[in-house]
């Protein structure tokens, strides 16, 4: 298939998919169309999904800076989030939505949270196992860890790699459970059940998904570069951009 800009009548069309035969049958995805079908949606309301990017930042940030808290500000702000992805659904869907729409994912506050927060939870021990207590201490205890016992540079070097192979075991986990969110908000699967159907599904194009990612990476390098302004437009688009992805490859109303 073409890389086509997808349009509501495309993505509808995908509604009423088989899980099974997903599983079985695996799916294509078209990454780039995503992003620009993103970007889309969201200039249909400028206006408010900046004002509410605003607050999902705040809410962050003021989580951030609590000692002990840093590492589980997503989970904690996950059902806020999740408005966002609602909200791009009612704007692709053509339905009315007003800006206290995009707090509707508070609703489900407990499953959004908890889906979020055991993925979290590995990623913690990973962190902890592999890259080491000073590296569990900076990204999830928001502790600034004592490096004078670092003294040779081969010190700092197996520091260093230690850190590197957390990321990237931290990012593969991550996109494997990128879907969690998105099956607890749309199909009302409970968080172990959505977690597990993630994994299964992203695994069938691990590296499609993996593509997709460094792509809004990039977008939203670009909205760094822009005088950092560009990063709302980035962002909102980013969050509309993964709607999208979810929307297309396993759409709504799952069947089995």
């Amino acid at each position: 298939m073409n890389n086509e800009l997808l349009d509501s009548e495309m993505l509808n069309s995908k509604e009423g998919k088989s899980l099974s035969s997903l599983l079985v049958n695996g799916y294509e995805t078209h990454s780039v169309d995503y992003i620009k079908k993103g970007f889309e949606l969201f200039k249909m309301d400028i206006g408010s999904f900046i004002g509410f990017l605003f607050i999902v930042g705040i809410a962050e940030a003021v989580i951030s800076m609590i000692p002990y808290v840093k590492g589980f500000a997503g989970p904690l702000v996950a059902p806020i989030l999740a408005g966002g992805f609602l909200v791009a659904k009612m704007i692709d869907k053509g339905e009315p939505h007003t800006f206290s729409n995009f707090f509707d994912g508070t609703k489900k506050y407990k499953e959004l949270f908890l889906v979020t927060l055991l993925p979290t939870l590995l990623l913690a021990l990973i962190f902890l196992v592999v890259g080491g207590w000073s590296y569990f201490k900076i990204s999830f205890l928001g502790i600034k860890p004592d490096f004078s016992g670092m003294g040779s540079l081969s010190s700092y070097a197996g520091f260093a790699g230690r850190g590197m192979l957390a990321a990237l075991i931290a990012l593969v986990v991550s996109i494997l459970f990128l879907l969690g969110n998105f099956l607890v908000l749309f199909e009302n699967f409970q968080p172990v059940r959505a977690l597990e159907i993630s994994a299964k599904l992203v695994s069938k194009k691990f590296f499609n998904w993996l593509g997709f990612i460094l792509l809004l990476v990039l977008f939203n390098f670009a909205g760094v570069i822009c005088l950092v302004i560009g990063l709302f437009v980035t962002i909102p688009s980013s969050i509309c951009a993964l709607y999208v992805a979810y929307e297309d490859v396993v759409g709504l109303n799952l069947r089995d």
